[in-house]
């Protein structure tokens, strides 16, 4: 169970302590598993609170079910027995897709068989009530109680129970409470909508009336106590076979590197990211992260060839569906093109089964950029109804309806001017384009000079870098030319005197653009090394010149 993959379901959803959305989320059906789904994953965003959460409650959920099962509290010999459906369950919660109230649907229906357990009379009449009450409050896993109760009692009229739960699925659907039929009976119910659920999810369900119904036929079978607990133990440990290949199937399809990067990203712990995406840094989406922290640190025209970088995908990876790529919004909200940014951060805030708080937060920071106090206000006051976000919010209530304290933040400033060269959302071609007229509306923009100026440099298009230095680069206000920036003048501007058809210049022009004689002195140690052979060329690896001539894009 990866951590961090149950950290990135905190940033699918917002729990906020707002009366409409409790008695909104409250009044559908299943909806209170859903509020306390959404109330305990609220705290995911710590990964290692997220685990040992989880693990309490797939443990409190192999508690219940023993003591649903046995005889009598010294009954140990269903102990087993009762942790096979906590495995399944545990399963299936590692695919985000699966919605965290699948496991507190189960948890209800568990509570509801104990309560059911200590009735004595009227067993019938009470069983048919939380068989009803369990459908509307936990959805269809109410069938679950209903198939439990009736092999626990074994009894005619017990059937009455999975008949009631049939019934309310029935009037769910035929009163449009549920969309489908699949979602009004089965764990589809908690699956996302756009999505087809692998049938290893069933597990998760099959698995508690099976449990039910094997401690049964080991009750009537009268097993001694050690014989019933070691076969219990023998078909647990049989039970993690299947489990694990549901695992692996899972593993293959869940974006777990991206959980990771989210969680440092959304957490702005750039020094976690650059270690995290260490770990497979020639994918680009990998890089994209990877840059993007180095951007933030003001360290990515600086620090850029110390990582392995093959093209200018590794700066940013553009997608044809920004939908739901929450990666993409904090690409183009780094890069300085912020109504990008808003635009996916939009669309992905509206895509996804709750409101995602990263999202929340660049929506509001555009807003106030804007100068739409109003609009941002609303954010903010729905982020502050959210505990783990409430600071945040607070802390950018001062800039509503103060324009200098806006232009005077180092980021909202920023993004102001950033948006005098923007007049709609942008859907742009690629990110080069957009680039060029925001760098003309805020030249001082460092993040966005260095993310133009590296984006030339690894796509290896020298005769670009050479304009874009000419444009940016060559006023007393700019600042300094960054080292592989120097670089690959120094290298263009041997290259144009030796070849046909590129207007050739000298170093005289290199030297009043920027670059500086020890970068000169050390291209010709570079030549000579070149010559030399592959050893003598390691210590020159983190410069342009070897990526220019070595690396691939």
């Amino acid at each position: 169970m990866n951590p961090y993959a149950l950290a990135y379901r905190e940033q699918q959803q917002l729990f906020i302590f707002d009366r409409t959305y409790l008695l909104g989320t409250l009044l559908k059906v299943g909806g209170l598993s859903t509020l306390l789904a959404r109330f305990i994953v609220q705290f995911f965003w710590n990964p290692k609170v997220a685990l040992v959460l989880t693990l309490l409650m797939l443990a409190l959920s192999a508690y219940m079910t023993w003591a649903y099962v046995r005889e009598s509290r010294k009954d140990w010999t269903t102990l087993p027995l009762s942790f096979i459906p906590a495995v399944f369950i545990g399963v299936s919660i590692s695919d985000n897709s699966l919605h965290f109230d699948f496991l507190t649907s189960i948890l209800l229906v568990q509570a509801g068989l104990l309560a059911f357990k200590s009735i004595k009379s009227k067993r019938t009449l009470w069983g048919t009530l939380l068989t009803i009450f369990l459908y509307f409050t936990a959805g269809p896993a109410a069938i679950l109680f209903a198939l439990c109760a009736a092999v626990n009692e074994k009894s005619l009229k017990s059937l009455c129970y999975p008949a009631v739960a049939a019934a309310c699925g029935v009037i769910a659907y035929l009163t449009a409470l549920v969309p489908t039929w699949t979602e009004a009976f089965t764990p589809v119910f908690h699956y996302d909508l756009d999505a087809t659920m692998p049938l290893m999810h069933w597990g998760g369900w099959i698995s508690l009336p099976a449990t039910v119904l094997v401690c049964q036929m080991v009750k009537g079978l009268h097993f001694k106590r050690w014989p019933a607990f070691a076969s219990g133990l023998v078909l647990l440990l049989l039970a993690f076979i299947p489990a694990n290949k549901f695992s692996d199937k899972i593993k293959e399809g869940q974006p777990n590197l991206g959980a990771i990067f989210e969680h440092y990203t959304v957490n702005e712990d750039w020094d976690g990211l650059i270690k995290a995406c260490k770990k497979a840094p020639w994918l680009p989406r990998t890089a994209n992260y990877l840059n993007m922290a180095l951007a933030w640190k003001g360290e990515l025209a600086e620090n850029l060839l110390k990582y392995d970088q093959h093209g200018p995908d590794g700066l940013v990876m553009t997608t044809q569906d920004r939908a739901v790529d929450v990666a993409q919004a904090h690409l183009m909200f780094a890069m300085g093109n912020v109504a990008a940014a808003q635009d996916v951060a939009f669309n992905t805030l509206s895509s996804l089964h709750g409101f995602c708080p990263a999202m929340l937060k660049i929506n509001a920071q555009v807003e106030l950029m804007r100068g739409s106090y109003e609009v941002a206000d609303k954010y903010l006051s729905l982020l502050e109804k959210a505990p783990h976000y409430r600071k945040w919010a607070k802390e950018h209530r001062k800039y509503l309806y103060d324009d200098a304290a806006v232009e005077a933040d180092p980021i909202l400033g920023s993004g102001r001017l950033n948006l005098e060269a923007e007049n709609h959302f942008i859907m742009y071609t690629n990110p080069m384009t957009e680039l060029f007229p925001i760098l003309d509306a805020n030249p001082t923009d460092r993040r966005t000079l260095e993310y133009g100026l590296c984006y030339l440099l690894l796509a290896k298009d020298l005769n670009s870098v050479k304009h874009f230095i000419e444009d940016y680069y060559s006023s007393p206000d700019s600042p300094e030319l960054p080292r592989i920036g120097q670089e690959a003048m120094v290298f263009y501007s041997e290259y144009s005197r030796n070849m046909e058809g590129v207007e050739p210049f000298g170093l005289d022009w290199c030297y009043e653009h920027g670059v500086q004689p020890e970068t000169v002195n050390r291209f010709e140690e570079y030549k000579k090394a070149a010559v030399a052979g592959s050893s003598a060329l390691r210590r020159f690896r983190e410069t342009y010149w070897y990526y220019l001539v070595h690396k691939q894009i």
